[in-house]
């Protein structure tokens, strides 16, 4: 967006006429007029200046074309770059500022867990936070899904992690010799093609497998062969959480407090983000 667009943009944000925004400025009049027409494409930087000022933006902001219109609020914290802001994220800003310890404390958890949840890259570049979840209960032959633990992993950013929506605890060996038990399994949202190892729900109870079909059955396969082939009934229950993409090498884990107050709620967004085969 032009310098020009943008002093438009502020002076009626601000609800000034020209000629108010002249007094306040103390730019002449026709200065002004002329600069917001465009007839004067190289203004002087002290009329510019003293119009940044009456308008409250910065001189950044409006010689920048790459910074979007609405992004007119900067902030700056000590040791870093001047931010642009929007209106929304300083009102976001404002708010936080306004909360109590334990609100604060809540947005954090709650906002951690947002990020582990985005499929866009973290602005770390080199870090990345997944969502992990751990099945605390047994079905009869899988993980429950009723219930769970989970946490924040850190791990590094690879081509495994990148591509990742968040992370399963494996809790059996159905998965050896190429994944042991207690190994943090990498998960895509989305749908598997026939032979490709994801993450489903069979009758509410998890399962890392491959998908089969063959001659009109569609069976769950296990990498060690010692586990027997889950076959899927017509009246059974069977979607795909996501793709397994590999092993979480590298990571540590960040502990969330309040976790069985917070499950119900991930718990929600997991299985609103199943896709039926």
């Amino acid at each position: 967006m032009s310098m020009t667009n943008k002093l438009s943009l502020a002076k009626r944000r601000s609800g000034l006429t020209s000629a108010a925004l002249s007094r306040r400025s103390g730019v002449p009049l026709s200065t002004v007029n002329k600069i917001l027409s465009g007839q004067t494409v190289h203004p002087s930087p002290q009329s510019l200046e003293r119009l940044c000022q009456a308008l409250d933006i910065s001189m950044g902001y409006l010689l920048d074309d790459t910074i979007p219109d609405e992004y007119y609020l900067s902030a700056q914290c000590e040791g870093s770059s001047l931010h642009y802001l929007s209106q929304q994220e300083w009102e976001l800003v404002r708010d936080y500022g306004v909360l109590t310890v334990q609100g604060r404390q809540m947005v954090d958890a709650l906002l951690e867990m947002l990020l582990a949840l985005s499929p866009l890259p973290l602005p770390t570049g080199r870090r990345r936070l997944l969502l992990c979840i751990q099945p605390i209960a047994q079905g009869q032959r899988g993980a429950l899904m009723d219930g769970f633990d989970f946490s924040i992993l850190d791990a590094s950013s690879d081509c495994v992690t990148e591509g990742a929506d968040f992370a399963v605890l494996l809790t059996d060996g159905s998965m050896a010799p190429v994944y042991a038990p207690g190994t943090m399994l990498a998960v895509k949202r989305g749908t598997v093609a026939v032979n490709q190892l994801g993450l489903f729900l069979h009758n509410r109870e998890l399962f890392p497998r491959k998908l089969s079909r063959s001659s009109g059955r569609t069976k769950l396969v296990a990498i060690n062969v010692s586990y027997k082939d889950i076959l899927v009934r017509p009246e059974d229950e069977l979607s795909c959480m996501g793709a397994i993409l590999g092993a979480v090498r590298d990571y540590t884990r960040i502990p969330k407090a309040g976790a069985p107050s917070c499950g119900n709620a991930i718990a929600d967004f997991l299985y609103s983000q199943r896709i039926k085969l």
